[in-house]
Parts: structure tokens; sequence; C-alpha cells
């Protein structure tokens, strides 16, 4: 009587099976990862705010008010050459040379001048260093290093502006009006103007 030949192969339904189930697992598994992800940018990025509040308390403590006014289009105007709320100087590339309108991008202003403010009073300067490094650059976008030179000075200083987990500035609005400063974050989708995922000290 003959035998019936063993099959140790896997058949084609079942190897697709297979396959289905690798690429749901797969699938299941970066769902998870990104969202675990993005929840550790939003908590870092709300840590920071709260750091960045701290200061802004402190800072009114020592000098019996906030750094400046800014609206939510403080720009570069208001940065340079304001006698009041800016630092009177020029931005600067890291040769020396001034930035037209063009390269410097408006957003970076009220983040460049807070990090200034709070880091010029030592209580501030050494909570401000508490801040993840990474956080904290003066590239731009397109990697373009921002320096400032003071209107009375030659020396080109980095022009550090704080940033948010998703590399967007963080906004800093302050009125007359207003009881605190806002400060405030775009969220994932970097963009302001959309408020649902924005992230802010209020």
């Amino acid at each position: 009587m003959k035998r019936k030949k063993s099959k140790n192969g896997l058949t084609l339904v079942e190897i697709m099976v297979a396959i289905t189930i690798v690429a749901i697992l797969a699938a299941g598994l970066y769902s998870v990862s990104n969202y675990l992800e993005t929840q550790s940018k939003i908590k870092l990025t709300k840590s920071t705010i709260e750091t960045l509040s701290a200061t802004l308390e402190q800072y009114h403590d020592f000098y019996g008010k906030f750094p400046f006014l800014a609206g939510t289009d403080y720009g570069r105007t208001q940065l340079e050459l304001n006698d009041t709320n800016g630092l009177n100087g020029i931005v600067v590339d890291k040769n020396g040379n001034p930035l037209s309108v063009t390269d410097y991008n408006n957003l970076y202003a009220s983040s460049e001048a807070l990090y200034y403010f709070l880091n010029k009073f030592p209580a501030g300067k050494k909570i401000i260093s508490s801040i993840n490094k990474s956080l904290l650059t003066n590239k731009g976008y397109k990697g373009t290093e921002y320096y400032f030179r003071f209107s009375a000075g030659t020396v080109n200083y980095p022009l550090i502006h704080i940033i948010d987990s998703w590399k967007c500035p963080f906004r800093y609005t302050y009125k007359k009006d207003n009881n605190f400063p806002l400060i405030e974050s775009a969220g994932p989708d970097r963009d302001f103007n959309k408020t649902e995922d924005n992230i802010s000290s209020r």
C-alpha cells in the first residue's frame, strides 16, 4: 500500500494570511509608536512653557514689570529698532552681513527677544539653562544662522530663539491690558492660525 507524502511547506493561502497578520501588527506598532512620540513632544513642550512662565514671574518680581510688549505681529522691526521693546541693533548672518527681510522669518522675533531678556538677569539665566538644549537655536528653517549686532557695537552675538518639539519658535505676546504674557506653541501642525492643537500657558 502506498503512503501519502506529508506536506512540509506552506500553501499560498497560508503565506498570504501570515503576511497580512504581520502587516497589521506592523501598522499597529507604528501607530502606537507615533502616538507615544507625539505625546512625548507635547509633554516636553508643555514643560518648556511652564519653565518660561516661571522665569517670567521671577523677571517681574526682579524688575517690577514684564520684559516687553508684543502682539502676534511682533516682527523684525520691533526686534531691531524699537527703543522700548527691541534690542537696538541689526540682524546679520555669520559673516556680519545684514539680512534682508526675505532672508529672515518674523516668526522668530518675539522668541529671540524673550530669550535675550530672560537670560539677562541671574535667576532667569539659571532657569533658562535648564531648558532642553535641542530647543535653543540660532538657525532658521533653511539652516541660516542668525546673529545680532548692537548699534553701538561690533560683535555679532548668536540670536537664539526658543523652539518647541516640532522645531517651531514659541510665540510671546503681551499687551498693556493683559495680566500675564502668553507663551504659545503652534503644536504638531506648526500653524498658529489653526488653533485646535496649539499649546499655551493659559
